[in-house]
């Protein structure tokens, strides 16, 4: 927990006191390889933070998975747009591995934030966070190669190619397998040639 502490004192800018007080509300949660965090069709109602493992958010189109999002340690899990507006999930979120998580409730949020001035502050920095992911996803989809999008997702987590199966990396990127494998190829090529 301490670890997840400093995340959130780092991510947010607030002292180990105000993240003592934001963390004290969430509960520690085992989710199973494969278990579901958030159902498809389920109103979200918790924000999950990660201390360990791996997840995944996936829509589902006509029996084929669609995946919107992974969620690493120390990082936030949850379907946000479902969070807001109080509708049912059109994503799934689960584990790809066995991972502890720190669950905070909706309502446990909200009283949280009428209590302590500096919740509403996180609220803000992380609505804005968000919307610079979803930018940069956006852009990256509309103007980066596959080749760059796959360099620029290893360069930020390395550990990817190890932990997640290609054919989730390239639904993730919108390409097919098979362009994963070719742009592994000619990167390894490159690298033995340098």
């Amino acid at each position: 927990m301490e670890k997840l502490k400093e995340q959130i004192c780092k991510i947010f800018d607030i002292s180990q006191e105000e993240a003592s007080i934001f963390l004290a509300e969430f509960k520690k949660k085992e989710v199973k390889k494969n278990e579901i965090f958030i159902a498809e069709g389920e109103i979200c109602h918790v924000v999950g933070l990660i201390e360990q493992g791996l997840m995944v958010c996936v829509y589902n189109k006509d029996g084929e998975e669609i995946i919107d999002e992974f969620g690493f340690e120390n990082g936030f899990i949850t379907n946000y747009y479902s969070f807001l507006t109080q509708t049912p999930s059109l994503k799934e979120i689960r584990a790809l591995e066995d991972s502890m998580i720190h669950i905070i409730s909706r309502q446990s949020l909200e009283v949280l934030g009428s209590q302590h001035p500096f919740i509403e502050r996180m609220s803000r920095i992380m609505n804005e966070k968000l919307f610079l992911r979803a930018h940069e996803r956006i852009k990256s989809l509309l103007l980066e190669s596959a080749q760059e999008r796959y360099e620029k997702l290893i360069a930020q987590r390395q550990d990817l190619a190890r932990r997640i199966p290609q054919y989730m990396i390239a639904s993730y990127l919108h390409v097919k397998p098979e362009t994963i494998s070719r742009i592994r190829k000619k990167m390894s090529n490159t690298t033995l040639l340098t």
